[in-house]
Formats: C-alpha cells, structure tokens, sequence
C-alpha cells in the first residue's frame, strides 16, 4: 500500500530513513511531517496554519526527529527541550507550573532525553528531566525528575526503575 508519509518524508530529506524512529510501523502523517517541516527551517507563519488545521502548538526548537503520530492537541512550551527520538501522543503538555505566578522553585520547561514515549493525556510540568528511553503512561502528571529507563503512571508514581530489566 502506498504511504503519503514516505514519500513526503522523502521529498523534504535526501535520506528519508533518518526521520523513521526505531519502530517502522510509526510514523507522522502528512500534515504533521509538513509542520514540523515548517518549525525546523523558521517557518513561523506557515507553521501556525499547520498548528490551527491540526490543533496542535509547539513553540520550542524541534528536533530532527520527534515523532507526532496524533498531534491533536498538543501543547510544547517556549523552554521545552526535546531531543531525538521522541514520541508525543495526543493531548500531551509540555510546560511550565504557573506561567503567570512569577518564577517559582519549579517553574521552567521540562527536557527530554532521548527516546522517551509520552502516552496521550500525559502532562509534564516543570523544570524536570525525563531520562533517556523513559515511557510516560497514559494521563500521567509528571511533576518531578525521572531516571532514565523508568515508566511513570498517574502522578509521579514509578512503576519500574528500568526498563531494561522487563521482558517481553
């Protein structure tokens, strides 16, 4: 079967396979690849229309690769820092505690590291870091630190240290 993604991917890159993450059966549609298209090279204007049809708003700097498969409603602040690898689902946050409180213990953007999976609902709130290869459940609030290798579910809680350990 044909998929418009690739051959979008394609058309924006000379090696297409570097925007593929680990699993190649994930990937971002054609409006989303087009929008973070559009951030990537400055395209600020173009970019906003992308974010109105897809009801999505990322205002910090995108990496190469970061992955959007379902990017409705998702909200990335200005000091968010995302590297490589990276998988956000629908309705994911990315931001400060209080924007409007003044600067506070915890106030900041979040980073993270790379290959880290957030669930769709997730929020992380705060100047925290979310280890590399770290999976964020479904509708989890993060508002603290979290080692790499860990899956973090409802609020703060850490299920495992290491995923590492797990097996299938």
């Amino acid at each position: 079967m044909f998929n418009s993604s690739r051959r979008l991917q394609s058309f924006f890159s000379p090696v297409a396979k570097k925007y593929f993450p680990k699993n190649p059966n994930l990937c971002n549609g054609s409006l989303a690849e087009a929008y973070l298209f559009c951030l990537r090279h400055g395209w600020r204007r173009l970019a906003r229309v992308f974010g109105l049809l897809l009801a999505c708003e990322i205002r910090s700097q995108v990496p190469e690769r970061l992955f959007i498969p379902h990017p409705a409603g998702i909200v990335v602040g200005n000091g968010a820092r995302i590297a490589n690898d990276v998988v956000l689902l629908q309705q994911v946050t990315l931001g400060c505690v209080n924007a409007y409180a003044g600067v506070a213990k915890n106030d900041g953007d979040p980073t993270l590291e790379e290959g880290v999976y957030v669930g769709p609902g997730a929020r992380i709130l705060g100047r925290v870091t979310i280890g590399a290869w770290s999976i964020i459940g479904a509708n989890a609030v993060v508002t603290k630190s979290v080692p790499a290798h860990s899956i973090v579910v409802g609020h703060n809680k850490i299920l495992a240290a290491s995923t590492k350990d797990l097996t299938c």
